[in-house]
Formats: C-alpha cells, sequence, structure tokens
C-alpha cells in the first residue's frame, strides 16, 4: 500500500470525526481528571496530543483560563480547554487565547464555539460549510484560517510521519541485503 493510499485512508478516518457542540459538552461541574478525559477522547480523534493534568493547571496558574470552583470545572472552561487543545500544536497558547477573546467579544461564546464546531466538522468531511449569517463575517473568516492551518499542519505532519517510516523499513531492507 503506497503512502498517499494510507493516508487517504487515514483522512477519510478523521472524516468521521465529530467534534461536540456545546449542549454535547458536559453541563456539570467536572473535576480535572474527567476534563482530560472529555478533552484528550476528542483530540485523540485526531491524533493530536493529550493535555494533561499539569497542563491544565498551568492553564488556570497562568490565567489562560478561568480557574474552577470548588474544582470543579464548567462548559465554558471545558470548551476553552479544547479550543486550546486544537490549536496548541500550531499557534501559541497567547494567540489562540487573543482569538478566543476576538471572537467571544461579538459573539456569545456558546455560538461562537457551535460555529467553530459546524466549520470544523464540515471541513473534516470535506463538505461545504453551511451559511450563518448572523454570525460576524471577520470572525468566521479568523475561525477558517485557524482551522485550515491546524489541519493543514495535522496533515503535513502524518504524511511526513508515514514518509518517514517508509523510508526507515527501505533502509532496513536494504541493510539486511549487504
Amino acid at each position: 500500500m503506497t503512502n498517499l493510499t494510507k493516508f487517504k485512508r487515514w483522512e477519510n478516518s478523521i472524516s468521521r470525526m465529530h467534534f461536540p457542540k456545546w449542549k454535547e459538552l458536559p453541563s456539570l461541574g467536572l473535576y480535572v481528571d474527567q476534563v482530560a478525559a472529555v478533552i484528550n477522547e476528542n483530540l485523540a480523534s485526531l491524533g493530536m496530543e493529550p493535555l494533561t493534568k499539569s497542563m491544565i493547571n498551568n492553564y488556570v496558574k497562568k490565567k489562560t483560563i478561568q480557574a474552577p470552583i470548588k474544582k470543579k470545572y464548567a462548559v465554558n472552561q471545558i470548551v476553552d480547554l479544547l479550543l486550546i487543545g486544537f490549536f496548541k500544536n500550531t499557534f501559541a497558547i497567547d494567540d489562540i487565547r487573543r482569538g478566543i477573546l476576538q471572537i467571544t467579544s461579538k459573539d456569545y461564546p456558546k455560538q461562537a464555539y457551535d460555529r467553530f464546531v459546524e466549520i470544523l466538522n464540515a471541513r473534516l468531511k470535506n463538505e461545504k460549510v453551511p451559511d450563518n449569517p448572523n454570525f460576524d463575517p471577520a470572525n468566521e473568516q479568523l475561525m477558517n484560517f485557524g482551522i485550515d492551518a491546524v489541519l493543514a499542519s495535522l496533515k503535513a505532519r502524518y504524511l511526513l510521519k508515514m514518509m518517514a517510516k517508509e523510508s526507515q523499513v527501505g533502509k532496513d531492507n536494504h541493510e539486511n541485503k549487504e
């Protein structure tokens, strides 16, 4: 099987991935272990690095996300962590935070996050993004660019990893013949 065939198979598998909308996320307060599990379940399906409890605690200490109330995280904090986890390998944390603040300055966090999910899920499936005339066009463009950058980076890394693995296999086979 060629690298391109393997890549297309992987790309097809991520097209079945579904990032959760706001109402699909747990609405009861969760402890940090539970938050990490929810976040990582969604990130893993895209082959992204997990967020650890230490990372989450550091985001709280650095005020990247709001502190939990009585050690319990609400849905808005889960959303922030999902976004951080999605974007962190492509953008600096400060840029991610600024992007979240920019987008939520004109649109409510729930609407902004749900629009992000609509765009991401459509991009993963290679479908047309449904129109939303109620959403700020500049915010929408910012999300489109960010999502496209992350997905392009993910795809490039995956393909490079496969190519490197195959060239190592070829190298090992060549060395075995000598």
